[in-house]
């Protein structure tokens, strides 16, 4: 667990730099697993672009670990947690802070003058004015109109027309079309396992791991 400890801090100290690769194809520099009898377990790695994780695991399952990464100005930042009975706990730099927020303020109440009483204009309801009388217009007399004269329909006489001949459709002739062959279009790999010194150790109760990127 000492060199853990160890190597991870002079990992940080040699590449705590700005990466300027690709995030995604980062190598690993270096990794540490171990797990004991008692039931503790630990993990370690390293990255080339400045990504480092640690984290250790006691007998009652609490785990006490933190990771840290390194921004586009080639500046740290570290999150320490620990998660066990009492929940999930971080402290650092690195935990995002919320927005504040502000509260609305409420309005304050404004003057309203009620609305003024206007009275209806009075009318002397025996308050008229002169209207002639219409005069009777003259009206003509309705002329008779003659009443339509009847006209036969004429007759519908059907004309002769002979039935089509029925003429089978041809049918086409099935065709071979061989079957388009599809090239792969993934890329194979470049980069799987970058070359490097690897150890194991079992033991009865557990194992250690240990990876060295050369």
């Amino acid at each position: 667990m000492y060199r853990i400890l160890v190597l991870a801090a002079f990992v940080g100290a040699v590449f705590g730099q700005a990466y300027r690769g690709d995030p995604q194809t980062a190598a690993i520099l270096n990794e540490q697993r171990y797990l004991s009898g008692d039931g503790k377990f630990g993990a370690q790695y390293s990255q080339e672009d400045g990504v480092q994780f640690k984290e250790e695991s006691d007998a009652d399952g609490t785990r006490r670990g933190s990771y840290s990464y390194v921004d586009p100005t080639g500046q740290r930042h570290t999150v320490s947690y620990t998660a066990g009975k009492h929940g999930f706990q971080a402290t650092g730099d690195g935990i995002p802070q919320p927005a504040p927020t502000t509260l609305p303020v409420a309005p304050q109440p404004q003057y309203q003058p009620l609305p003024q009483y206007n009275p209806p204009e009075y009318r002397d309801q025996y308050q008229s004015q002169y209207r002639p009388q219409p005069q009777p217009q003259y009206q003509p007399q309705p002329q008779p109109r003659p009443q339509p004269q009847y006209q036969p329909q004429q007759q519908y006489q059907p004309q002769y027309q002979p039935q089509q001949q029925y003429q089978p459709q041809p049918q086409p002739q099935p065709q071979y079309r061989p079957q388009p062959q599809y090239q792969p279009t993934t890329p194979a790999p470049h980069r799987f396992y970058p070359p490097g010194k690897l150890s194991l150790n079992r033991s009865p109760d557990g194992f250690s791991y240990s990876f060295q990127k050369a």
